[in-house]
C-alpha cells in the first residue's frame, strides 16, 4: 500500500512499502492532441493562468463544471479552449478533473496531474491549485532570466558573424586588385582573409552545405545516448557551469519532491513522478537509488549524504528536516534560497558574458580593419 510521507515518518522507514499500482503507470494514452501543430502550441502562461483563474473561482464556491466553461468561453487559444471544453465534458460524463486532465498529458505534466489527484483525494483542491500556479510561475521566471542572460550575448555573436561576412564579401574584394602582385609585403593575416573572401564569394554554396551539415549532425549527436551522457557529465561535473547546473537540478528536485510530498502525494509515487520531470540522467539515478534505499528500509536522508553532486547545505538540511518531521517544508525553503542563488548567478554570469561578448568582437573586428588598413601604409612607405 502506497504511503504518504507523514506515514512514512511515523511509522519509520522499514514500514515504507511500493505502490502496488503507481499514478504515472495507469496514465492513459492521449485521447486529444490539439498540441500536433506549432500553431496550436498552448503557452505556459496560459495554463498558469487557468490554474490560477480555476483556484480563485472555486475558493468562492464556483461548481466545477461552471468554472471551466466560463474559462472555455474566455480563453482565445483556440487548441487550450478545445482542452478545456474536453476537460468539462469529461466531468459532466462523472470523471474526476484528475482524471480528465491525465488525457492531456502534453498540456498538464505528471507533477500537475498527481498533486491535482492529492488535492482530490484530501479535499484540499483549492490550496493544490494555488500551490502549481505558484510553482510554474516561479518556472517561468526562472526560463525567463535565462533567456535574458543569453540574448545580448547571442545577439552580438549573430551581429558580429553578419558584419564579417559582409566584409568579407563586399568590402575586401575592392582591395584585392590593389593588392594584387603586391602579395609579399601584405602580413599573414591580410592574405588569409584574402583567401577567405575569395573562398566565401567563389563556394559560398559549400558553406552553406556543410553549415547545414554540421548543425544536423550536432544536433544527432546530442539526441544520440552518447551525446546526451557526455553533456549530462558535463553539466554535474564540468568546469565553470557545473555548480550552476548543480544548483538548478537540486532546486527543481526539492520543489517538486517537497510539494508532492507537503501534499499528502505517497512517497514513492512523488519520488517516481519527480524523477519524469528531472532531464539530466545523473539525478535520475539519484532518485533511482533513494527509491531502492527507502524500499529495502533505509531512512530518506542517508542516500543525500552520499552523492557527489548535492550541496552540503542541503544534505545537512534534509537530514535535520527528517529527523524533526518536517521534511516537506525543509525542501520548498531550500527551493526558494537557492531559485534565489540561480538568480543572482546568471545575472554575475550575464554582467561577465557582455563584455567578453564586446571585446571579442571588437577584437574581431579590428584585426580585419588592421589587415586592411596596414598594408595601405606599407605599400605607402616602401613607394617612398
Amino acid at each position: 500500500m502506497a504511503i504518504s510521507y507523514e506515514q512514512y515518518n511515523k511509522a519509520g522507514p522499514n514500514q515504507a512499502t511500493k505502490p502496488q499500482s503507481s499514478l504515472v503507470s495507469r496514465i492513459p494514452k492521449l485521447s486529444l492532441d490539439v498540441l500536433q501543430w506549432p500553431g496550436n502550441r498552448i503557452k505556459p502562461k496560459e495554463v498558469i493562468f487557468f490554474t490560477s483563474q480555476l483556484a480563485l473561482m472555486l475558493e468562492v464556491g464556483t461548481p466545477l463544471t461552471s468554472a471551466l466553461t466560463a474559462m472555455k468561453n474566455q480563453t482565445k487559444s483556440p487548441a487550450f479552449k478545445e482542452v478545456i471544453g474536453a476537460l468539462a465534458r469529461d466531468i459532466e460524463e462523472g470523471q474526476q478533473l484528475s482524471d480528465a486532465i491525465r488525457r492531456h498529458p502534453k498540456v498538464f505534466d505528471h507533477v500537475f496531474t498527481s498533486m491535482i489527484k492529492a488535492g482530490e483525494t484530501g479535499s484540499f483542491l483549492t490550496g493544490i491549485l494555488e500551490r502549481l500556479a505558484e510553482m510554474q510561475e516561479k518556472r517561468q521566471a526562472f526560463i525567463a532570466q535565462l533567456r535574458t542572460t543569453l540574448t545580448y550575448p547571442v545577439f552580438l555573436c549573430v551581429v558580429g558573424l553578419l558584419v564579417v561576412i559582409f566584409v568579407l564579401v563586399s568590402v575586401l574584394p575592392k582591395f584585392t586588385t590593389f593588392f594584387a602582385g603586391k602579395e609579399s609585403v601584405l602580413p599573414s593575416t591580410t592574405r588569409f582573409l584574402m583567401g577567405l573572401s575569395v573562398s566565401l564569394r567563389s563556394y559560398w554554396w559549400a558553406y552553406i552545405i556543410v553549415t547545414v551539415g554540421i548543425t544536423i549532425g550536432l544536433k544527432l549527436w546530442k539526441d544520440s545516448k552518447s551525446g546526451q551522457n557526455l553533456l549530462d557529465r558535463v553539466c554535474v561535473s564540468g568546469p565553470i557551469l557545473s555548480r550552476l547546473y548543480n544548483k538548478i537540478y537540486t532546486c527543481q528536485l526539492l520543489r517538486t519532491l517537497g510539494l508532492l510530498m507537503d501534499s499528502q502525494v505517497p512517497l514513492l509515487e512523488a519520488l517516481q513522478v519527480t524523477r519524469a520531470t528531472i532531464k539530466n540522467r545523473y539525478f535520475k539515478r539519484f532518485l533511482d537509488k533513494i527509491t531502492d534505499h527507502v524500499e529495502q528500509g533505509g531512512r530518506f536522508s542517508q542516500t543525500f549524504t552520499t552523492y557527489p553532486y548535492i550541496l552540503d547545505s542541503v544534505k545537512q538540511m534534509v537530514a535535520t528536516g527528517e529527523e524533526v518531521g518536517n521534511l516537506p517544508t525543509v525542501m520548498l525553503r531550500l527551493a526558494d534560497f537557492y531559485d534565489t542563488e540561480v538568480d543572482r548567478e546568471l545575472k554575475n554570469i550575464s554582467s561577465l558574458i557582455e563584455p567578453i561578448a564586446l571585446i571579442l568582437l571588437g577584437g574581431v573586428v579590428g584585426v580585419i580593419v588592421a589587415s586592411v588598413i596596414l598594408p595601405l601604409f606599407r605599400l605607402a612607405h616602401a613607394m617612398h
